[in-house]
């Protein structure tokens, strides 16, 4: 077993010796993620998942939630690639959902359509998420992305489903 673990950690050192800058940034990037998951740093009332986390995903008290752009989400023209944009604004949604149900109560995603707009580029996206109904069942919501310049990328619009 302990052989094992240090050929592990040979393998590792050694691949770690021929990366470039921009790769050990990577690397360095999902250590950090990981460090993070294991501490059980919480920065809100709900966690975050890991693919959130990833893709740099965070709540922000205002009710709004942005994502860091950067290598982690950018297609291969270096802006934000749609699938990113589209868990961005699911993520947006269900928080919001979730900041409004009873304890116990779980939220689902049933359907979500987005309409891509422009590139989303610079250093962050903002989702900022809009419940346009909520039944005993259902939730309605839409959610605009937008730039640091407050241009619109994509419009989401979907519906969820509220398991009691």
């Amino acid at each position: 077993m302990e052989s094992n673990k240090n050929e592990q950690l040979n393998y590792i050192q050694n691949t770690l010796k021929s990366l470039s800058s921009s790769e050990l940034d990577q690397v360095s990037y999902l250590l950090s993620l990981y460090q993070a998951s294991s501490t059980n740093e919480q920065t809100t009332e709900i966690p975050m998942h890991f693919l959130g986390r990833f893709l740099g995903i965070q709540q922000n008290e205002d009710g709004t939630t942005e994502m860091k752009l950067g290598i982690q989400n950018e297609n291969t023209y270096g802006v934000a690639q749609g699938g990113s944009i589209y868990t961005l604004a699911d993520v947006a949604i269900g928080f919001k959902i979730l900041k409004s149900l009873q304890e116990g109560e779980k939220v689902f995603t049933l359907e979500l359509k987005v309409n891509f707009i422009k590139k989303g580029q610079g250093a962050r996206l903002l989702a900022n998420p809009t419940i346009l109904y909520q039944g005993k069942n259902t939730v309605v919501s839409e959610c605009d992305i937008t730039d640091e310049k407050g241009s619109l990328i994509a419009k989401a619009l979907g519906t969820f489903y509220i398991v009691r």
